[in-house]
């Protein structure tokens, strides 16, 4: 198996599984936290970023969307770093 057939099986069966879902939630709900918070601080709006900061990461989600958009960005992510791991360790 290649290195681009096993990124690819990763991405797609890892959130097939209770922990691998469990773990790309919490993992893409980080990635979007940090992304958002990081946007309103270099815009020069601290409170907002506080605000982004806690609504993100303390509130739950507010729909099944959210759910799925921070288990995609979780394993895209994920999914990626792993391909990048794998090229380079050859």
């Amino acid at each position: 198996m290649g290195i681009g057939t096993g990124a690819i099986k990763y991405m797609i069966f890892t959130p097939l599984t209770v922990v691998g879902f469990v773990c790309m939630y919490i993992f893409g709900g980080s990635i979007i936290t940090l992304f958002n918070t990081l946007n309103q601080l270099f815009s020069g709006h601290f409170i907002e970023a506080y605000l982004e900061y806690f609504i993100y990461s303390a509130l739950p989600p507010n729909s099944i969307s959210h759910v799925l958009l921070q288990v995609i960005v979780g394993t895209v992510v994920a999914g990626s770093k792993w391909f990048i791991a794998m090229v380079i360790k050859g």
